[in-house]
């Protein structure tokens, strides 16, 4: 297949090298062509533009930060759809509006191409590994033609018609933020009361507290590590959206907002550009006699 692939960061760069290393010929475009090297030097090659990048292709994807950008590369002057001949299939793996996932569909059709909002979960490691989870919405012709690709990267469901992918993966964020912050707390506490972290994985880890989560984030925890697998700062907006989703349907939900309180807060400590495990700083925010390595 010819892939395109926009958007060369945490999680489009392993998605890219794992379709160019399949042997598929892959054509990438990002903000900064110096994101991409690792990519190239997989095989990939290189588009100046969306346009570029997708024109001719049998499947475009879009893995970018925000709705703006990505309704930039499908719908703006330089995007997938401005190409001459624009992708059989565009499929936006970004977490975005599903309101932005129907409108994109329809704008697809005029041109005669299928949309798909495929968001995923699973980061960067399961992007990797061909792990993700990929919640998929749009027409059955459509998810037929891009799942050779998704197999490669995780496990494929579709969910419905446009947007239901993305309303899908606002569910699993709202999960996922409230998670996270519950073992950030977990950390804290531990650490307080002077367990040791080992111990405390193993015995949780066999018990209802055990989770996918758990396992990637407690390690990391305990070698100080707190570089991203998905940054606060998206995580803030993607919390942003399920609570808009929830005010929409007349929903109260009270845990996503209280966890979004709390991302924001590290945001504007500085750690906006770090994984959600940094979370733990909040906990113990008023301990301030601990340096920033600061588990008790």
């Amino acid at each position: 297949m010819r892939i395109a692939v926009v958007g060369i960061g945490l999680m489009g760069r392993p998605v890219a090298h794992r379709l160019a290393e399949a042997g598929h010929e892959v054509t990438v475009h990002s903000r900064r062509k110096e994101s991409a090297d690792s990519v190239l030097a997989a095989g990939a090659a290189w588009a100046d533009s969306a346009a570029a990048a997708g024109d001719g292709a049998d499947l475009a994807i879009t893995f970018l930060p925000d709705a703006a950008s990505v309704e930039d590369a499908v719908l703006g002057p330089s995007g997938l759809l401005a190409a001459g001949t624009p992708p059989a299939v565009v499929a936006d793996m970004s977490t975005s509006p599903p309101q932005l996932a129907r409108r994109l569909a329809a704008a697809a059709a005029e041109r005669g191409v299928t949309a798909l909002d495929a968001p995923v979960s699973g980061g960067p490691p399961g992007a990797a590994a061909g792990t993700l989870t990929i919640m998929a919405g749009g027409t059955p012709d459509a998810f037929a033609l891009a799942r050779p690709a998704f197999e490669l990267l995780g496990t494929p469901v579709l969910i419905g018609g446009p947007g239901s992918g993305q309303s899908l993966k606002l569910v699993n964020q709202l999960l996922i933020g409230g998670i996270a912050g519950g073992i950030a707390d977990a950390w804290a506490l531990s650490g307080a009361l002077g367990l040791d972290p080992a111990i405390v994985a193993e015995v949780v880890g066999r018990g209802f507290g055990a989770s996918p989560l758990l396992a990637f984030m407690w390690p990391r925890l305990a070698g100080g590590d707190l570089a991203p697998g998905f940054k606060v700062d998206h995580m803030i907006k993607d919390l942003t959206l399920a609570l808009a989703a929830g005010d929409e349907q007349g929903l109260d939900l009270a845990a996503g907002r209280s966890a979004r309180e709390r991302y924001r807060w590290l945001s504007e400590a500085g750690g906006g550009d770090l994984g959600t495990q940094a979370l733990y700083r909040h906990a113990v925010r008023h301990q301030s006699t601990l340096e920033e390595d600061d588990r008790p």
